[in-house]
């Protein structure tokens, strides 16, 4: 069967409703990463109805309307507020945006979706978390590993097959490099854990659990190339290793998940081997083990390319219909305000802990 049917099922919460209803969203922000990535995944979910779009540039603004049918767009979004009648509004740019334009959505009566990370620091995270639920709102972060393919095998692995409690995650990840300063943050390296490499601490949550512990070792290389090696001791018991670098040249990403007698293995995000703990096959074993049989998935081109131009393989689209679905009561925010501030806090602790060489307690 389709992976990809298999995920959305896992992901979606139907409730037995045959009636389509669809959320009146309006978007903020009509930068590079939104019009790539967003919009098309947006566009594409039979429950979204986007009726406006927003962004200080007017050029940009009218661009987004026409490519992505939406009826009207603005430069104020005050004036977007006021005329439109929305469900939810996404807003995307600057972390630093999310504060003032997020903050004004929620004023409004909206529950909104950012991007990855949702502020610069905890504390502004936390202060905007707070902010919607004192108004009795909720905001979506958009952490799309969540919802990609290979990352919902490994979840849906765990919760039906008997897979059991994990004993150990290991992760390892490279930007490129040099990575730069960022967002008003001095440190390049502090600007890394906050800007790119939140999607691992938040995918390692996604799994073990919330964090407990953490301790990092730093290794600079040169002006914006750098290592981390950081140990994880998660609340309900699980430990984890974290490789995280800007220096290699390339992007690389992968995740091992130990169980008792089993282990998940996912590569760059696309190739998923499961080794069970039971053998698939009743084939010999010599005495001395050694022979063990695995599960895989690997994507053929025609699933790869439909799948990645929908924004399936790698989460886009299910984070915004996620979003979409919790705009009409369908469903709920997978990964919210406070979970983002959560790896805010987790990010801060990995960089407290590099800085100070002793190991940091999350509280």
């Amino acid at each position: 069967m389709n992976p990809y049917y298999l995920i959305r099922l896992h992901l979606r919460n139907t409730g037995g409703s045959m009636e389509q209803k669809k959320a009146r969203i309006g978007f903020v922000g009509c930068g590079g990463h939104a019009t790539n990535a967003l919009y098309p995944a947006l566009k594409g979910i039979p429950e979204a109805d986007l009726v406006a779009v927003c962004d200080l540039n007017q050029a940009l603004a009218e661009r987004n309307a026409k490519m992505f049918g939406a009826g009207k767009w603005y430069t104020d979004l005050g004036k977007m507020l006021k005329e439109e009648k929305l469900d939810g509004a996404a807003v995307v740019g600057p972390p630093p945006m999310y504060m003032g334009a997020g903050k004004q959505c929620l004023d409004a009566g909206l529950p909104i979706f950012v991007e990855k990370p949702s502020a610069v620091s905890y504390k502004d995270a936390l202060d905007l978390a707070e902010h919607a639920q004192k108004r009795k709102l909720w905001g979506a972060v958009g952490y799309m590993k969540r919802y990609s393919v290979c990352y919902n095998m490994a979840k849906m692995v765990m919760e039906k097959e008997g897979f059991g409690k994990i004993v150990e995650i290991s992760v390892r990840f490279s930007d490129p490099g040099p990575y730069p300063a960022i967002w008003g943050i001095k440190e390049n390296e502090l600007a890394f854990l906050v800007g790119q490499v939140i999607h691992l601490l938040n995918l390692v949550r996604f799994f073990c659990g919330d964090v407990g512990e953490v301790y990092a070792k730093l290794n600079r290389v040169e002006e914006g190339k750098f290592g981390f090696a950081i140990t994880v001791g998660f609340r309900e018991g699980s430990v984890g290793v974290m490789n995280l670098s800007a220096c290699e040249g390339d992007y690389t990403e992968g995740l091992r998940i130990s169980g008792n007698g089993c282990w998940i293995d996912i590569d760059e995000m696309l190739h998923f081997k499961y080794r069970p703990k039971g053998l698939p096959m009743p084939i010999p074993v010599p005495p001395w083990g050694g022979r063990s049989q695995t599960v895989q998935w690997n994507p053929g081109w025609v699933e790869l390319s439909l799948g990645s131009k929908s924004g399936e393989t790698f989460g886009y689209n299910g984070e915004l219909e996620n979003f979409v679905r919790s705009c009409l009561g369908q469903d709920k925010p997978r990964s919210d305000l406070f979970d983002g501030a959560k790896d805010l806090q987790f990010a801060e602790a990995v960089w407290d802990s590099a800085l100070s060489n002793k190991p940091i307690k999350i509280g």
